[in-house]
């Protein structure tokens, strides 16, 4: 099956990474756990979730602007984070980004992510 891969001009490039998928000609977009680190692969806002937060929305926006499209073409998304005492500063930096009404979401607590200063982590379905 043909597919097209998203780069977000910004990103830090990863090897064996492919920051969104979709299919030729299709509308669907699957977009990759997005973190907080800037294009030179720095960890933004090191112990400080609500930074990490905001800089991992601004990296998911940055994918989907890659596509053509914006937060608001986001279906759903899946939240990680490594504890949950940190959800309302998550959902406080959510609710910065986000206009209008948020996209259906799943918030998940996990013991870490692929990096141990991470404290969240987003993944996404846009239609673009």
């Amino acid at each position: 099956m043909p597919y097209s891969t998203i780069a977000a001009p910004d990103a830090k490039p990863v090897a064996n990474y492919k920051m969104a998928t979709r299919m030729e000609g299709g509308r669907l977009l699957y977009i990759s756990g997005q973190v907080a680190w800037d294009e030179s692969g720095t960890i933004v806002g090191k112990g400080d979730v609500r930074a990490q937060a905001r800089q991992t929305f601004q990296n998911l926006r940055g994918v989907l602007q890659a596509a053509g499209g914006d937060l608001g073409n986001l279906m759903k998304i899946t939240t990680y984070i490594t504890k949950i005492e940190d959800f309302p500063a998550v959902a406080e930096a959510r609710r910065e980004v986000f206009s209008g009404e948020l996209p259906a979401s799943t918030l998940i607590v996990v013991r870490s992510l692929f990096h141990p200063d991470f404290l969240i982590e987003v993944e996404g379905v846009a239609t673009v």
